[in-house]
């Protein structure tokens, strides 16, 4: 068996493989690349033929409001006849030893599986809270500061400005490229997709939210931005304004927005603490270079990476003067961390105490007041689907 990136007449191949695994809605077969988008595909062949594929997307995402090299790991598919056989287990660890000669500081994906992609470093850290309410609900909200429709053809540079706002402390937060904002271009009366803007009373722009109009006639708020409490309240008033149009709303909220502290009376409101995805860390020396450490932080780690060498190691950390120095070394550790535990904490997904409770593949030996300052939780906020 092979694993290599694909070749560009190799594409319609790996999008075949992918289809018995995802089911694409195909009028024809897609032709093979021209372009750029074999780019990124991975491919496990034995002999001329292609078992397996998967897709080493990337991307530009926030990490403690520093922007990183992303892995987004999707379309990760094998041929049945050729399953339980190992490919994607190779071709995933030659993912991310080139994901991480790329650059990557960090990488996520969505499983199905969490056991088998904890094999890989990727550990359960992208939680959201997904909020079902009756739309009437949402009429406890006073409808303050001023709503209009985005329409095809305006300047989205003020949407675009908000989202990048939005996410710059929000870690795994992706960078969008322009295509991916082609949804405003569409006419929502055609795709019922439609786009608003909330303006605050003095004229400030403080979120935009889009609203997907389903063929049940409920509502989902398919992509949003919001940059005050403010915002979301107005944003949470202007949707009770539907009521008469969806007896439902759906809201993927950022760990940030408490539901059952924002909302009068809780009783009846559906909130689901999902999984969007697990995370890993790419570069275990990047990302402690990146780490927000408070003056004077001071420590040893131990690392294991069953897939990334140079992920294994002791990593001492140490910060004066606004500096952060990183060293390899043989320093006697603190702790040590499986790379999944790690990547927890150094994501800011779990604080260290509860990654102890919760787990059985890291240790502290000393030191665990300072590490428990030293590594502080974040916000995440993934939507992005690869």
């Amino acid at each position: 068996m092979i694993c290599r990136p694909i070749r560009a007449e190799e594409f319609v191949q790996a999008e075949k493989i992918m289809n018995i695994a995802f089911r694409f809605e195909w009028d024809k077969y897609p032709e093979n690349d021209s372009g750029t988008r074999h780019h990124n595909v991975y491919g496990a062949f034995e002999g001329e033929t292609m078992t397996s594929c998967t897709v080493a997307n990337a991307y530009k995402s926030m990490y403690f409001g520093h922007e990183v090299g992303m892995l987004g790991v999707g379309g990760v598919a094998t041929l049945p006849e050729y399953r339980r056989e190992g490919h994607i287990r190779h071709l995933l660890t030659l993912i991310l030893q080139d994901s991480y000669k790329r650059g990557d500081v960090i990488g996520s994906l969505y499983p199905f599986s969490h056991p088998f992609y904890r094999k890989f470093g990727f550990e359960n850290g992208q939680v959201m809270n997904r909020l079902k309410v009756d739309t009437a609900e949402l009429r406890q909200f006073p409808c303050t500061g001023k709503v209009r429709q985005f329409m095809p053809g305006e300047d989205d540079a003020v949407i675009k400005d908000m989202y990048n706002a939005f996410i710059h402390n929000r870690n795994f937060a992706c960078r969008r490229r322009e295509w991916e904002w082609n949804a405003l271009k569409k006419d929502p009366y055609l795709t019922h997709v439609y786009t608003y803007l909330w303006y605050a009373d003095d004229g400030a722009p403080e979120a935009y939210f889009t609203v997907v109009h389903n063929e049940e006639k409920n509502f989902i708020v398919r992509d949003w931005a919001f940059l005050s409490a403010r915002a979301v309240r107005g944003v949470f008033g202007f949707l009770g304004l539907l009521t008469p149009s969806g007896e439902k709303t759906e809201i993927w909220l950022p760990g940030d927005v408490k539901p059952y502290l924002l909302f009068n009376e809780p009783y009846d409101l559906d909130v689901r603490h999902e999984s969007r995805g697990m995370i890993r860390v790419v570069n275990v020396e990047k990302a402690l270079q990146l780490h927000p450490w408070e003056e004077g932080t001071g420590f040893a780690i131990q690392v294991e990476d069953a897939q990334i060498v140079e992920n294994n190691g002791v990593f001492s950390v140490q910060c004066k003067g606004g500096e952060t120095c990183v060293t390899k070394g043989d320093a006697q550790p603190d702790a040590s961390f499986s790379i999944q535990a790690f990547s927890l904490i150094c994501c800011g997904a779990a604080s260290v105490e509860d990654t102890l409770f919760n787990r059985t593949d890291c240790q502290v030996y000393h030191n665990l007041q300072g590490l428990n300052r030293a590594f502080v939780q974040n916000h995440h906020y993934l939507r992005e689907d690869f």
